[in-house]
């Protein structure tokens, strides 16, 4: 029976942890008739066209008011296409053989040291807060001996739990990666 789809999800490992990966991966996709479309939840949303290699290129950068067009244009005279953007990351496509958008540790090291920040912002904050609603809940079962409290902070702190686990590791991922640079 023949597939008549013309979109496809296809899930992701995470950007911080198998960039590279990713990239390959999407690049495979596109010989076989899948193009990226967009970034979907935990994946990328893919579209299907003729079988055409791309390679694809990740670029990680927040853009102020007015900086896109110039942005995708430097991208264009370097021959890689806009694909898709979401939130600080951008994806670009662009035929094999293209001179490759990072060449030097330098611009590489630029490229990390950004999303590095946000990310430890990110990851600290949610630390802080985590660490809060533990001492609340410590304190409310050993100090005060309140039930409400108690509960409150328990589910606070369950709440807190989700988010900062993985935002720790991407946190990680990227610390590595610019150590490995700078080594």
């Amino acid at each position: 029976m023949k597939s008549n789809k013309t979109t496809r999800y296809k899930p992701s490992v995470g950007l911080a942890f198998g960039e590279q990966l990713e990239m390959n991966k999407l690049s495979q996709l596109s010989e076989q008739g899948w193009f990226l479309e967009r970034f979907a939840l935990f994946g990328y949303r893919l579209r299907r066209a003729p079988a055409h290699k791309l390679i694809y290129c990740l670029d990680m950068r927040r853009l102020e008011a007015g900086e896109r067009e110039d942005y995708l244009e430097i991208f264009a005279a370097g021959q890689w296409q806009h694909v898709c953007s979401g939130g600080e990351f951008h994806i670009f496509a662009a035929e094999p053989g293209t001179a490759p958008i990072y060449t030097d540790t330098a611009t590489l090291l630029d490229k990390y040291t950004q999303i590095f920040r946000t990310s430890k912002l990110l990851a600290f904050s949610l630390l802080a807060m985590t660490l809060a609603a533990a001492l609340l809940f410590c304190l409310s079962a050993v100090v005060w001996d309140n039930a409400t409290v108690r509960h409150t902070a328990w589910v606070a702190l369950s709440i807190l739990i989700i988010p900062l686990v993985p935002s720790l590791m991407v946190y990680t991922a990227y610390r590595l990666r610019i150590r490995r640079l700078k080594a």
